[in-house]
């Protein structure tokens, strides 16, 4: 029975130490798979078509292309004759899956089968993403754990005529293509209005007519504590008067929660930033009625895999009739939260099971003893008694065995189905009898009650005082009152 027990308790301490031992592990390196830095395509790219003739370095061209990772990039556009070069791919030489992530960044125009990075698998093609009209290269994450062990390859498509839709020029832009372990708990920008337009929203009334920045503000109002150069504003040259808003793309909540910058008025449902599910109002928030742009955020992990858009609105026309956003950002918890939670959880399990437990055991009716057991349990007791063995703190059922010639597993045994009690729970009910004898004892008035404790066999202060009291369920003090 104690073998059984030491057993478990040995194995679920194994469990809980490889458990914090695996979330604690480092995670495998990242591999780089691209970063164009060598400025070729060379070895490492299939080119087709027209549209890509080797990686563009940043510095060599006048468009101001945004997070730009090191300085080369690749780049469908061909800028020398002041043209597009035209329809082409790029497709990357074969690899295996054996992380659990892929990140890259993207830019360029907003179409998922014409200009897209795709993740190709078995001639099908399992991830794609595209940019949102823009120039500013945002990070995009892939969970691809399920592939691990296939082999894949990389498409960069741009398939789009040269001519200009929508008011922006065909065109893809990516860099930095890495395969990694991590969990994504990275912080992605939705938008930062950096590009200078409002390209990936649309644009409803006439309280917005671009983003804007230090050198178009329409005093008397100064706005405080944007990032970078612009952000979104629905104040202008009739200020307060003009209502409308913006509606961004739809997009898939795929992170815990959302981010963003906010200032201007603080009138619920007319000067706010909403986030749409299924066109209900799911989460919002005012400015304060002042000019600084404060940090506000939301926990979207219940709405994961869900579609939804974002909306800046103006629709108030009085006092702080107006709405200033930016850096609208996704990102995850981070891990060790979840680590701290999850631990948190284990905690009040082991808790609750040895609260459990412990009642369990000390409720259990005795089990049924054999005349000849019970005959031999009463004679071991005797023998302990006689020989008070019990007033060595060090006595154990070890010890006893090599006395009366009882293998200790068996004492326990006898102890537990005649007593309902371990051996040591029945030396220890002996030592505090011993112990209150010895108190009651004129002779020993002199003495303390831990020195009279330590000649009846308790080896400490602390282990006396809890001993006696799960006995007696009193403490030793209040026994030598009631004397």
């Amino acid at each position: 029975m104690r073998s059984e027990r030491l057993y478990f308790g040995n194995g679920f301490l194994a469990f809980i130490f490889f458990f914090f031992y695996s979330c604690l592990q480092k995670d495998n390196p990242d591999i780089v798979l691209e970063d164009f830095e060598d400025g070729s395509y060379l070895n490492k790219w299939e080119i087709q078509g027209t549209a890509f003739n080797a990686p563009i370095n940043i510095d060599s061209i006048p468009e101001k292309i945004f997070n730009v990772h090191g300085k080369y990039f690749a780049y469908s556009a061909f800028i020398d004759s002041g043209s597009f070069r035209g329809v082409g791919k790029l497709i990357s030489n074969r690899f295996t899956i054996n992380r659990k992530f892929l990140s890259f960044l993207i830019a360029g125009h907003q179409h998922e089968t014409r200009s897209s990075v795709n993740l190709i698998i078995d001639n099908t093609i399992v991830r794609t993403a595209t940019g949102k009209d823009d120039l500013l290269l945002r990070e995009v994450v892939w969970d691809i754990d399920k592939y691990q062990g296939k082999e894949a390859y990389l498409e960069i498509v741009d398939a789009l005529a040269p001519d200009s839709e929508n008011g922006f020029d065909n065109r893809v832009l990516v860099d930095h293509l890495v395969l990694s372990d991590k969990k994504v708990d990275r912080i992605t920008v939705f938008e930062d209005f950096e590009s200078g337009t409002f390209n990936n929203w649309q644009v409803i009334g006439e309280a917005f007519s671009e983003p804007n920045s230090r050198t178009k503000v329409y005093y008397p109002l100064s706005a405080n504590g944007y990032k970078g150069n612009y952000y979104a504003f629905s104040f202008g040259e009739k200020q307060d008067a003009r209502q409308g808003k913006l509606v961004s793309s739809p997009f898939k909540i795929e992170y815990d929660k959302i981010q963003f910058l906010i200032g201007g008025g603080s009138h619920e449902g007319e000067t706010c930033v909403n986030l749409l599910i299924d066109g209900r109002v799911a989460r919002s928030a005012t400015g304060d009625d002042d000019g600084n742009l404060r940090l506000k955020e939301w926990d979207v992990s219940n709405f994961k895999g869900e579609m939804a858009t974002i909306e800046i609105v103006d629709h108030h026309s009085g006092s702080w009739g107006h709405i200033m956003v930016d850096e609208i950002v996704f990102f995850n918890k981070p891990w060790w939260q979840e680590v701290a939670i999850l631990a948190g959880v284990i905690f009040v399990i082991i808790l609750i099971s040895s609260v459990l437990i412990f009642f369990q055991i000390r409720n259990r009716p005795k089990k049924e003893i054999s005349d000849t057991d019970r005959i031999k349990l009463e004679e071991l007791k005797d023998q302990i008694i006689v020989d008070q063995a019990f007033l060595n703190h060090k006595y154990n059922s070890k010890m006893c065995s090599e006395s009366v010639g009882i293998d200790a597993d068996r004492i326990e045994q006898l102890f537990l189905a005649g007593e309902g009690k371990s051996f040591l729970e029945f030396i220890n009910e002996l030592r505090v009898e011993e112990f209150k004898k010895e108190l009651n004892d004129p002779k020993n008035k002199a003495y303390t009650m831990i020195y009279i404790a330590n000649q009846c066999g308790f080896s400490s202060k602390t282990s006396f005082y809890r001993i006696f009291k799960e006995v007696t369920k009193i403490t030793p003090t209040d026994y030598k009152k009631q004397l």
